[in-house]
């Protein structure tokens, strides 16, 4: 029965101690209100340049895939090959290595594919039939990994009967350069942003502590332990900080809307990813990022004030 009455005590101990901590870390918020305010706002600035510069990132890459899985090298048999021996070849060219698909387009398929293209202007091939054909049969080469566009050429270009390969290689090292980049400018971001918010976070958490310098010290001298003191100020980030992962994921959704209409509104063939497909990765990040920036941010302001 004594152990049971003890027990009981102890929860009620630490569903107190919860609230307390609780009621002073929210204190500490409203205590210094502006201060508050001005970390929620930087925070919910860095999150959403942040959130904005890593989606349009994404969305670029995802185009660059795109432009570089639709880049192709093609390359023409010889001429003194029949269309037969080029069919051929199409098992010998599938063993070529980061070949993915080789697509067989016969010189007769081309020439009215050619004709096509000129439309009103197809008068100009008048004369040339299946009999007297200038083009050659070719095959359309997908490949695996797009960034090999140079060895894989040169690869096809070595194989008996390929009398030559066009590939446009200098497009498809721009797009990977492009995003390289993007990668870089992300990450960069990500890192000066996040240290920006956590000094701001950090002097909001010191005013609460300069104000306060005394009534620590004097919890200090009866005793409380160094977690007593900083819980309240670990919760006053951690608050913060999931306040403004909050707000940023709402206007997030709201500018990212708005930049997919003016993006596909003027540039139909770039395409956008749905922000309802991301919508929860999008939260947890920076729901998370917020955390650890207010957590982050408490932290190293208290290490500072324990030797009170």
């Amino acid at each position: 029965m004594t152990r049971q009455v003890g027990i009981t005590h102890m929860k009620k101990n630490r569903i107190s101690s919860i609230g307390f901590f609780l009621g002073e870390g929210f204190r500490n918020i409203f205590l210094h209100g502006f201060m508050s305010f001005a970390a929620v706002s930087v925070i919910v600035v860095c999150l959403i340049i942040t959130g904005t510069t890593a989606l349009v990132s994404y969305n670029i890459n995802l185009n660059i895939i795109k432009l570089q899985n639709e880049s192709q090298i093609i390359i023409y048999i010889d001429d003194t090959y029949t269309p037969e021996q080029a069919r051929e070849m199409h098992g010998t060219i599938m063993q070529v290595d980061n070949v993915e698909e080789a697509e067989f387009e016969s010189r007769d398929i081309a020439l009215e594919n050619y004709r096509k293209q000129l439309g009103q202007n197809a008068d100009l091939l008048d004369g040339f039939d299946s009999e007297n054909n200038p083009l050659r049969d070719a095959y359309h080469i997908t490949m695996k990994d797009p960034s090999k566009v140079v060895a894989t050429k040169a690869a096809l270009e070595s194989v008996d009967g390929v009398g030559a390969a066009v590939a446009n290689e200098a497009v498809v090292a721009k797009l990977i350069q492009i995003q390289r980049m993007f990668k870089v400018i992300s990450f960069t971001l990500v890192v000066a942003l996040g240290l920006i918010s956590i000094f701001i976070i950090a002097n909001t958490v010191k005013l609460a502590m300069l104000a306060r310098r005394r009534e620590i010290s004097i919890q200090k001298m009866v005793g409380a332990t160094n977690w007593f003191i900083r819980w309240p100020f670990v919760i006053e980030g951690l608050v913060l900080g999931l306040v403004a992962g909050g707000i940023a994921f709402g206007l997030e959704w709201l500018l990212y809307d708005q930049l997919t209409g003016f993006i596909v509104g003027n540039l139909p063939q770039f395409t956008m990813a749905k922000f309802e497909d991301l919508m929860y990765f999008v939260l947890s990040v920076f729901g998370a990022a917020g955390i650890i920036v207010g957590v982050s941010g408490s932290s190293l302001t208290i290490r500072r004030f324990m030797d009170v």
